[in-house]
């Protein structure tokens, strides 16, 4: 460690001292429009540039700000003369001869003269333009879009196209890329929380959308962009709403014991500082019966530009809450001459408390040198309790879905295999913590650059577990000729700890503005210790579950079902990247070696383990774009390897599920990953294609001993091949004054693989699933300033086929929405949702599980500027609730219900403040 700082205090001993190599002059001044001897007005947006004699040569340049004023910083050479140029179209440009012997110049006032020669008033006017794209930005002009009154950002979005938003998942996707961050006149806005600006933000308050892949800090400072996209939405405020406060306050009830109570706090500037403070306690949006359902949560958020150099963000947030569910499920277990059938059921509930924070700073020490800080720090905290019942059948039960246990007595015991209760309580400890730091130092005016980071984070995790389980065997007898029964009472610890520290330097080196190549080295170190100490309670007649544990529990250690492990990685990075990016056509191409040496220890009752083994990780990407006036096209080829986990390889047989016991593997090899993804965009026209494929070698898939006596299943991680996956996606959006027509369809296919054997020994067969799938949407939307009617439909069929036994199962869904909101006068909006979906297919029965999903709201609005809102809202007129969720794997297909409530009544009370400039 002596040796590393020595190393990273001469490294910033080294960026530092080109500092000194060249004079650095600041200018400041202010620009005024002269209209004669008493009127000066303030000319913002004017030109400032510095120009280097005798040939003009342009040197750097500025625009003044809203007040005409300016600071421009360069770097000069000696004995050489120096102009500084102010100009503004319409005006007389003016010239200065800037002094050499000054680090610091004021200009003082210019004051620019009107050339123009003055014409009558004429008035044009035009369309409002839509949308246009500027390289890889699309800017979206927010009143080209009109929304009903007091609409929110995610109605905003819904009528933009390209932008999709999907409530249920909280997902924000721009042409099928995920939109990773929204900003706020450039800053950041509750980042990594998209959902609070989406629902929180008016529509009305927003002038410009721009949808861009956003450039890390680090990228930025060199010039080198990753293959990785980022793609940010950013919303510009409107002037007239800058430097004002937003606050809204709302609360409702409703029956199931419903309640909503929010509140939040907005304050935005044109140069993108804010500050936003917001809470809320609801279980509005929490649709199982569980009575005690709730979240609470109350966060905030900083942006501050300290100065054109200095700028720093953050936020902060507290959550906590409770929840709780019922579920059932059907599975159908793929087996080599024959198929498993089982049935479970639970009952669960959980409590959570969790804060979060993180920070981000960036200075400019000086206009060569820039330094970037970043963290994050994260706690949390949860309990939850468990109630379980599961059953295995050599023959398919023909039980409900949603009451499976409710007529079991009625199946003949010659199909029955096993049967287990278990009831756990566990508590869940995380602290995790991330630090990353750069420093970046231009060497020349050409732009090359030398950058050092430096990272550091850690994740401590400490688990409890206590499980109480009953497993009954009929296929097996005791002593006595009964059914053979097997309990456990079982405690467990398991605290875990990894940590990981990095330190890399690059330089970039610029050939051409297009032209840029880059070399980098790093070195890191990785830790990762993890526990597991059982002890056996069945001794504790008298311990109940929830109690404080014995004083002395730990003499009932189990030695065999517990371990230490410990794994240390010392890895390098030896990175090459090039980067060509032309006026069409860009190109980038990087490949990483990891050279490392990996030590793996564990210790048990049984055995010991202490292995190391050197390996080399590769990580290959190429990216293509080429871009002619709307027509964008980008293919990319990524790979690379990854090494198996220390739990896959030395974590200790777990016996905590009687029927599925988990054991680790220590000879797995490195996998290895390859994607190649194809994307054509018309963006005028609203044309998107992709195509997407990939493929895995060495996957690592757990494979299956399966025991038919007892219905037990033993799994071990294993490498296999066959694993790949193929998609496609084609889309047509486009808007046509209050119209919007979008047709969207595709199609994947996944072959998945697994290894399983139900004869007792290690003779294992491949069992291979081909699952399939077509989906098409069409969309149709009227966007009147009065509301909007969106009508649409979707088609979406899933097929799942195992080709060890020609089982085939599949699953075919029509839906139908619907989506209306209307401005009533007397100050009435009204607002009405319905989706009717039909289902179809394997173990499908008739209309049992389709529905008619209706919602209604109506809004008056009153008081002052309609600043007051009461709202009555009805959810699930019908009481046609139902979820139902199927799965299909290499090994098995499954279905789940889960109980929901069926229709509820709510009242809002909302009440805005809004202090206007």
């Amino acid at each position: 460690m002596e040796r590393l700082k020595w190393i990273i205090t001469l490294l910033l001993a080294l960026f530092m001292s080109y500092t000194s190599w060249a004079q650095k002059q600041t200018l400041t001044g202010q620009v005024i429009l002269s209209g004669g001897e008493e009127s000066h007005n303030p000319l913002p947006y004017a030109s400032i540039s510095v120009l280097l004699l005798p040939d003009s040569t342009f040197i750097k340049g500025r625009v003044t700000n809203e007040q005409g004023k300016f600071q421009l910083d360069f770097t000069r050479k000696p004995q050489q003369t120096y102009l500084l140029k102010a100009s503004y179209m319409g005006c007389e440009s003016k010239f200065y001869t800037l002094p050499g012997d000054k680090d610091t110049y004021n200009v003082g006032t210019i004051k620019m003269k009107n050339a123009s020669i003055h014409l009558k008033e004429v008035v044009v006017t035009a369309p409002l333009q839509p949308s246009e794209q500027k390289g890889d930005t699309t800017i979206f002009n927010a009143d080209a879009f009109p929304t009903p009154e007091g609409a929110y950002l995610e109605a905003l979005v819904k009528r933009i196209p390209g932008l999709s938003y999907d409530a249920k998942e909280k997902k924000l996707s721009y042409n099928g890329y995920s939109i990773n961050e929204i900003t706020v006149n450039g800053k950041e806005f509750f980042k990594g929380n998209n959902r609070v600006a989406l629902e929180n933000l008016p529509a009305s308050f927003i002038s410009q959308l721009k949808v861009y892949d956003k450039a890390s800090e680090e990228e930025k400072a060199t010039g080198i962009k990753s293959n990785n996209k980022n793609y940010v939405l950013d919303l510009k405020t409107k002037k007239a709403l800058n430097n004002t406060l937003m606050a809204t306050a709302e609360v409702g009830y409703g029956t199931h014991r419903k309640k909503d109570i929010n509140g939040q706090l907005f304050r935005f500037t044109d140069k993108g500082d804010n500050l936003s403070l917001i809470g809320n306690s609801t279980n509005r949006f929490h649709n199982t019966p569980y009575k005690g359902n709730i979240s609470n949560n109350i966060g905030g958020n900083i942006s501050k530009s300290f100065s054109k150099d200095l700028q720093v963000s953050g936020n902060i947030n507290y959550s906590n809450g409770r929840d709780g569910g019922e579920s059932s499920s059907y599975s159908e277990q793929y087996l080599t001459n024959s198929t498993q059938y089982g049935i479970a059921s639970s009952q669960s509930r959980s409590r959570n408390h969790n804060i979060q924070g993180g920070a981000d700073v960036r200075w400019n020490i000086n206009e060569k040198t820039t330094v970037t800080l970043s963290g994050n720090l994260n706690y949390g905290k949860n309990r939850s309790e468990s109630m379980g019942r599961n059953a295995t059948f050599t023959e398919n039960p023909q039980l409900d879905l949603v009451h499976p246990f409710n007529h079991i007595e009625k199946i003949k015991k010659e199909s029955r295999i096993n049967e287990n209760r278990q009831d756990n309580q566990s508590e869940n400890r995380n602290l995790s913590y991330f630090l990353r730091g750069s420093i970046t130092r231009q060497l020349n005016e050409k732009g090359n650059n030398l950058s050092l980071s430096v990272q550091s984070s850690q994740n401590r995790n400490h688990s409890y577990l206590y499980t109480q389980a009953q497993t009954t065997y009929f296929r097996i007898t005791d002593i006595y000729g009964n059914d053979s029964v097997y309990r456990s009472n079982q405690y467990q610890e398991s605290p875990h700890t990894t940590h990981e520290q990095e330190i890399k330097l690059a330089y970039t080196h610029v050939f051409s503005p297009k032209i840029r190549l880059q070399f980098s080295y790093g070195i890191g170190l990785e830790k990762e210790n993890g526990e597991q100490n059982t002890y056996d309670f069945s001794p504790l007649k008298d311990y109940i579950q929830g109690q404080p544990l014995p004083p002395d529990y730990k003499r009932l250690f189990v030695d065999s079902l517990s371990n230490q492990s410990e794994s240390k990685k010392l890895k390098h990075l030896l990175a090459m990247q090039f980067q060509y990016q032309g006026k069409a056509w860009g190109i980038r191409a990087s490949l990483q070696m990891y050279p490392q040496r990996r030590t793996l220890k564990q210790e048990n009752g049984q055995s010991q383990i202490d292995t190391m083994a050197w390996s080399v990780e590769w990580r290959p990407s190429i990216n293509l774009t080429y871009r002619k006036e709307d027509n964008y096209f980008v293919i990319n080829y990524s790979g690379g390897t990854r090494q198996p986990s220390l739990s896959d390889m030395l974590a200790p047989t777990d016996y905590s599920l009687p029927l599925y016991i988990r054991k680790s593997n220590p000879n797995l090899r490195p996998l290895y990953m390859q994607g190649l993804n194809m994307m054509f965009n018309n963006f005028k026209k609203g044309i998107m294609v992709s195509l997407m494929a990939s493929q895995q070698f060495n996957s690592i898939t757990r494979a299956t001993l399966y025991n038919p006596e007892t219905g037990v299943r033993e799994t071990f991680p294993v490498n296999i091949n066959g694993n790949w996956n193929i998609s496609g996606n084609a889309s047509y959006d486009k808007k046509i004054k209050s119209f919007r027509f979008f047709v969207n369809g595709g199609g994947n296919f996944n072959r998945h693989t697994s290894l399983i054997n139900e004869e007792g020994n290690r003779d294992m067969k491949q069992s291979v699933t081909h699952a399939s799938g077509i989906y098409s949407q069409i969309h149709f939307s009227y966007l009147p300033k009065w509301g909007n009617i969106d009508l649409s439909g979707n088609w979406n069929f899933q097929q799942s086929k195992n080709l060890l036994n020609q089982s085939n199962t599949y699953t075919r869904m029509y839906t139908v929405n619907s989506y209306i909101s209307i401005n009533l006068p007397w100050h009435l909006q009204f607002d009405t949702d319905a989706a009717y979906n039909i289902r179809s297919g394997t173990g499908i029965e008739g209309d049992s599980e389709n529905e008619l999903l209706w919602n209604m709201k109506l809004i008056y609005k009153f008081l002052k500027e309609k600043r007051a809102e009461l709202s009555f809202y009805w959810a699930d007129i019908l009481s046609q609730k139902k979820d139902f969720q199927r799965y299909a794997s290499a090994t098995a297909f499954s279905e789940k219900y889960e109980k929901q409530l069926q229709g509820y009544f709510m009242i809002s009370l909302k009440y805005k403040l809004n202090t206007l400039n």
